[in-house]
């Protein structure tokens, strides 16, 4: 609810936005010869379809290049962080994982990069050294390890590693600010706005991934049980 709201809010923003750049281009417009404002007009709205169309074929890598590496481990999905072990991201499994993590204002899953003093505490919690640099890692309770919660996580993971926008690490603070309701909208400008609206998007398209996902798995599993036990009328 709180990120429908959010996504209305900001595209509001990026509508009066529009609005008054569009005004400002028209005004230029005028003193230019009618030829020029077309060039400049069509060379502007090119590059913008080159790269909303070079960002949705981008999210439909992701995507299913996520769902092959899932199916692969379907058996034991905490198995997928080999993949990211390759990579050379870090997994850790904590007892009382959450507790742990809330001196330093983190929650559990992926944790991006860290500096000072949070990066010497995450180090002292995971790997025992003593530094004030951390690059990103897998930090998870052990008690909340499932299936939901390992997904969401490797798939912002992944949409980050292959280079999708909504990660830099402002719009990160920005987008964990949201839900603290520590972020003034009208203070932000029109690039942290639609940083901001890439962050959001690529969260819901990590939940959206994990839903549907699970409820084909959960379906077929369903379908496999009924069939086996002869359950409504089906029968093997």
């Amino acid at each position: 609810m709180l990120k429908n709201l959010l996504i209305e809010i900001i595209n509001r923003i990026l509508e009066l936005q529009n609005a008054i750049l569009n005004a400002k281009y028209k005004k230029t417009a005028t003193v230019e010869t009618s030829g020029n404002a077309m060039s400049k007009s069509g060379i502007a709205k090119g590059v913008s379809l080159n790269l909303t169309g070079e960002l949705e074929k981008n999210k439909l890598k992701v995507l299913n290049e996520v769902t092959e590496i899932a199916k692969q481990n379907i058996d034991d999905f905490k198995n997928i962080f080999n993949f990211s072990k390759e990579k050379g991201v870090l997994f850790f499994a904590l007892k009382n994982g959450e507790k742990l993590l809330k001196p330093i204002n983190e929650e559990s899953g992926l944790i991006f990069k860290k500096t000072g003093f949070k990066a010497l505490y995450l180090n002292l919690l995971t790997t025992k050294k003593l530094s004030f640099t951390t690059p990103l890692m897998f930090v998870f309770d052990e008690q909340k390890l499932n299936p939901y919660n390992i997904l969401y996580h490797f798939y912002r993971w992944y949409s980050y590693n292959s280079g999708l926008p909504g990660y830099e690490e402002k719009t990160l603070e920005e987008f964990k600010n949201i839900y603290e309701y520590e972020t003034n909208l009208d203070k932000l400008t029109y690039n942290e706005i639609i940083n901001l609206k890439h962050a959001i998007q690529r969260d819901k398209e990590a939940m959206d991934f994990v839903l549907n996902f699970m409820k084909k798995i959960e379906g077929s599993k369903k379908a496999y049980d009924v069939m086996k036990n002869g359950e409504g009328g089906a029968s093997v």
